[in-house]
């Protein structure tokens, strides 16, 4: 009989041991494991004297990079609290950094400064590897794209995607998750997730007004249509969308600007 509960004990322990073993191997499979994004050329190699935020560094050199292609939470500033996750962001910043000794390499895109005297550029590790991306796979970065600035978006929609459906990162926060139209209220502004049927589009002067549920403006500036297909937006007139950007209340009117079409979901998009 001691044998018989002998054994059932070891077979019980082997298969808690392989519960276990399986569990952690299919956490591992399902990890942030897999980065990509890699550069077709290099421009420059420098290197990292200070972190700002998980989307912004110094140079030795006195130069300011701001990462192009992505958007991290920002650190609080002037006793105002930093956003969810700002730390996590620029500690995985860090830890990258101090793998690669702070030296980077730098791929620059069609522009290489913006209106904050930064320099923009994708940037990368010693080993290769994008930092934008390895930000993105642990959901604690979101893609911004900014025309002309898009190379490589393909890449970084596809890593975001993998975190945003495992709710890795910030795609586990509240404030991530769409918000129909008719919800928002004035002071809800900043970086918004929006989701409502075009209810009415419009052009004037030569930029684009989609309505969202009769209660959000998106706007599509004249210079960026070019990125948009030649029949938008009738084809998606009518239809339920979602919007991701920085919504702003102005002229009594919940506005988001849209730069380029990644930023827009639903059916006739993507």
């Amino acid at each position: 009989m001691r044998r018989s509960r002998t054994l059932r004990f070891r077979s019980s322990l082997l298969g808690s041991w392989l519960t276990l073993i399986f569990s952690v191997t299919a956490f591992a499979a399902d990890g942030p494991a897999q980065v990509s994004c890699g550069a077709d050329r290099i421009d420059e190699r420098v290197t990292v004297e200070r972190l700002y935020d998980g989307d912004t560094v110094k140079l030795r050199d006195g130069r300011k990079i701001r990462f192009i292609g992505i958007n991290t939470p920002e650190m609080g500033h002037r006793g105002a609290p930093s956003q969810p996750l700002a730390n996590a962001a620029r500690d995985m910043l860090q830890t990258l950094l101090e793998k690669s000794n702070y030296t980077i390499t730098l791929r620059y895109d069609a522009e290489r400064h913006d209106r904050y005297a930064r320099d923009l550029a994708h940037v990368y590790l010693s080993d290769g590897s994008s930092v934008a991306a390895h930000l993105l796979e642990h959901g604690l970065a979101t893609i911004l794209p900014i025309p002309p600035n898009v190379w490589n978006l393909p890449c970084y929609q596809a890593t975001e995607q993998r975190a945003r459906m495992a709710r890795r990162g910030l795609w586990a926060l509240p404030e991530y998750q769409p918000i129909d139209a008719t919800k928002l209220r004035a002071e809800d502004v900043g970086l918004r997730v929006v989701t409502g049927k075009v209810t009415a589009s419009h052009l004037r002067k030569g930029d684009i007004w989609l309505t969202l549920n009769d209660a959000v403006l998106l706007h599509i500036g004249q210079r960026d249509r070019k990125y948009f297909p030649g029949t938008f937006p009738d084809e998606i007139s009518g239809r339920s969308i979602i919007a991701r950007g920085r919504v702003y209340f102005t002229e009594g009117t919940l506005r988001m600007q849209i730069r380029h079409p990644a930023t827009l979901q639903g059916q006739g998009m993507q």
